[in-house]
């Protein structure tokens, strides 16, 4: 197999940070070439040397999706050369597993095009303040075949792609347009961690479980940056990689020190109550967990990381 990747990088301080370039190093295991797209200027180029085949660096505001769609252009004219297009972003810490052996795996699946996990759930196409059934496949990794990527679906697709002025609408068109463009299309998906169908988002509800015992080879970079606090806790995330990888867990913590997302480091309750807490609490329909986020916050900050 011959694969190219798009790897769609954003960084406050315009850095390729340490845990990045680990990522790539894995990514050029199994991959030809690595176009690598920065949606700002990067400052530190040469951090990129021997890894990437081309650096496109340029303001955008189009999101990781706007990244895909220049690095699909730079390689349009020499698809034919690719059997296999990636589309990975730097919005995860990893790999914990080798990508060589997912790859094996998800080669064995009859399907067009593949991904680590998948959402079923997603924000209602009118009203985009509803959760509402849309199964599509996760976009911080998705690998294209080329059957996909050569045709005019896939093209007329990318050229779409433009920039929004709300988040919701990116995930709604593309992140999930794009799965079910691709279904209506007749083109077949699978995912690598087909887990916890019924539950919205297991890369944050079940991540420790999805590690564990499913093999997910990353984790979401806002969960050891406290982005999703009041959704459930990830003390002690660094014993869990450890119980599965010789990861270079400082790697994170780095990282999360730099971007200085942080804001309070104590943790006020014992870490299995937290846990109990929040493994009950994903098991609850989405209205549930989003006024219990609300009332955990401005309740119970303690059972907060």
């Amino acid at each position: 197999m011959k694969r190219a990747v798009v790897f769609a990088h954003y960084d406050k301080q315009n850095i390729v940070d340490d845990y990045v370039i680990y990522y790539l190093k894995a990514l050029k295991e199994i991959a030809s070439d690595i176009v690598f797209v920065s949606c700002n200027p990067i400052e530190n180029k040469n951090a990129l040397n021997g890894l990437v085949s081309k650096i496109i660096d340029e303001h955008h505001e189009e999101y990781d999706f706007g990244s895909y769609k220049r690095g699909y252009f730079y390689l349009r004219k020499n698809l034919d050369d690719y059997d296999e297009l990636i589309f990975a972003n730097d919005s995860c810490f990893g790999p914990f597993y080798p990508l060589s052996k997912i790859f094996e795996e998800m080669g064995k699946r009859d399907c067009d095009f593949w991904g680590i996990s998948k959402n079923n759930f997603g924000y209602k196409k009118s009203v985009r303040r509803f959760i509402v059934w849309r199964p599509h496949v996760q976009s911080y990794f998705l690998v294209l075949k080329k059957n996909v990527i050569k045709s005019p679906v896939f093209d007329n697709f990318m050229n779409s792609i433009k920039h929004e002025d709300d988040k919701r609408i990116v995930v709604s068109n593309y992140e999930i347009g794009l799965s079910e463009i691709l279904k209506e299309n007749g083109f077949r998906y699978e995912v690598f961690v087909n887990a916890y169908g019924r539950i919205n988002n297991i890369t944050i509800l079940k991540w420790r479980q999805i590690i564990l015992k499913h093999k997910m080879p990353f984790i979401k970079c806002s969960l050891p940056r406290l982005v999703n606090k009041s959704s459930t806790t990830v003390e002690g995330y660094q014993d869990i990689i450890k119980q599965v990888s010789d990861y270079p867990v400082e790697l994170i913590e780095n990282n999360v020190l730099r971007t200085q997302e942080i804001k309070n480091g104590r943790h006020t309750s014992p870490i299995f109550i937290k846990r109990l807490f929040f493994d009950i609490l994903a098991e609850m329909p989405f209205f549930v967990r989003k006024f219990a986020a609300l009332f955990i916050s401005k309740f119970l900050p303690f059972i907060r990381d």
